[in-house]
């Protein structure tokens, strides 16, 4: 009985040990089992991989087959962006322009012939016309100017270049503003020049004070092409061009200036169409006395509600803007030639 009871204790440990034996083999397999597992999800994962490249792999043959489809589906998605976002809203602005007093009213011409044939209003478009010339031509001389300092004569571009788009971060009304504090009468301007013993000039809701302000705002967006199409400029052929014997002026105008066209007009239209169809700006900086077009159809929205007027102005604007741009795009390339850039 003892015998028999020390053989089943012996069983029994034996029976123990043989399974902690086999606890121990499975924990020793398991590392086994769990690297088995990686490689089959690893071996899933290739598989998927090898099926997604299988996908695009018949995806890449199928439209080669397909010309006109490959280009549809590379070319769609812009053109779609293009349609959505401006297309269509110039649209629908055009067809509440010819209607009447309201949107949904009778259609009618009316509108277009009231702004064309009104003095008032032509003479706010002259206006905005010419400050929004003298806003470009400031802009583009010191932009210029600055963006080719900075190329030619500096080697911190990088700081340079972050202290002109720094404004940016900054809101625009809080820099309206900033302006208006300088500008207005016994600001900051008129008591520096009172300190040095000058009258007070009494800048703001003057021309002036819009001109300083616009040519504030747009700088950035000048510089930053300049300084692009600058940077791709080759220093050897203004270097070839002084060998020659040109000066800096005949060096500017036949070497300089004809690289860097494209980056010049494209300064050019970033600096003028915000500026011809601007607001803010004339409005807080140059009052009641500086109306600008942008303020016009401003008004006819917000204060008159009559919106299809308001569309009208806003598609014969649209209509000299890109006229305007046109024109001097080719006539830019006829001054300077096919105005390319060096690479």
């Amino acid at each position: 009985m003892t015998e028999s009871s020390r053989s089943d204790g012996e069983n029994a440990a034996e029976s123990e040990s043989g399974g902690t034996v086999d606890a121990t083999d499975r924990e020793m397999a398991a590392p086994d089992d769990g690297v088995a597992t990686t490689d089959r999800e690893v071996a899933t994962d290739g598989g998927t991989a090898s099926g997604i490249d299988a996908r695009v792999s018949d995806l890449t043959a199928f439209l080669r087959d397909r010309p006109r489809l490959r280009t549809l589906s590379i070319a769609g998605p812009p053109y779609g962006i293009l349609v959505f976002f401006f297309a269509i809203p110039l649209l629908a602005m055009l067809v509440v322009s010819f209607q009447a007093d309201q949107i949904g009213g009778a259609w009618t011409l009316r509108n277009y012939t009231d702004f064309l044939t009104s003095e008032t209003y032509l003479t706010v478009v002259w206006r905005t016309f010419l400050l929004s010339v003298q806003v470009t031509a400031i802009v583009a001389a010191v932009g210029y100017a600055l963006a080719y300092s900075i190329v030619r004569f500096s080697r911190r571009t990088t700081l340079l270049l972050l202290l002109v788009i720094l404004p940016f971060w900054t809101s625009y009304i809080i820099r309206m503003y900033a302006w208006i504090n300088i500008l207005q009468s016994d600001g900051v301007l008129d008591s520096i020049l009172n300190l040095v013993g000058l009258p007070a000039l009494s800048l703001l809701y003057t021309e002036t004070a819009v001109l300083i302000g616009f040519t504030y705002v747009w700088l950035p967006l000048a510089v930053l092409p300049f300084y692009a199409s600058l940077t791709n400029l080759d220093a050897d052929l203004i270097e070839a061009s002084k060998d020659l014997g040109a000066g800096p002026i005949r060096t500017f105008l036949s070497v300089t200036l004809p690289m860097t066209i494209n980056g010049v007009i494209t300064g050019v239209v970033l600096v003028f169409i915000p500026t011809f169809g601007s607001f803010i700006t004339p409005r807080l900086l140059g009052g009641t006395n500086n109306v600008m077009i942008g303020m016009v159809i401003e008004n006819q929205f917000k204060s008159a509600f009559n919106w299809p007027f308001g569309a009208a102005i806003g598609m014969v604007i649209s209509v000299v803007v890109v006229a305007l741009l046109v024109l001097a795009t080719r006539l830019g390339g006829g001054l300077f030639g096919t105005g390319g850039e060096t690479s």
